[in-house]
């Protein structure tokens, strides 16, 4: 059986935080999470306003 996450991560002034998702992705990684999808939803014209990661681990 597993537990799963979704992680939200919204675009930003300056674009995406990439350094932040990847701290944050490690540490989850650290505690036994791992990446299994990704989605980025988009606008009418094209533009990604998020990035959204969907992580998984095993319970117990």
């Amino acid at each position: 059986m597993f537990e799963h996450k979704v992680l939200k991560y919204k675009l930003g002034w300056k674009g995406f935080d990439y350094p932040g998702m990847e701290k944050e992705l490690n540490e989850l990684g650290s505690q036994g999470w791992e990446a299994v999808g990704t989605l980025v939803p988009s606008s009418g014209n094209g533009q990604a306003l998020e990035v959204v990661v969907i992580m998984k681990r095993a319970r117990g």
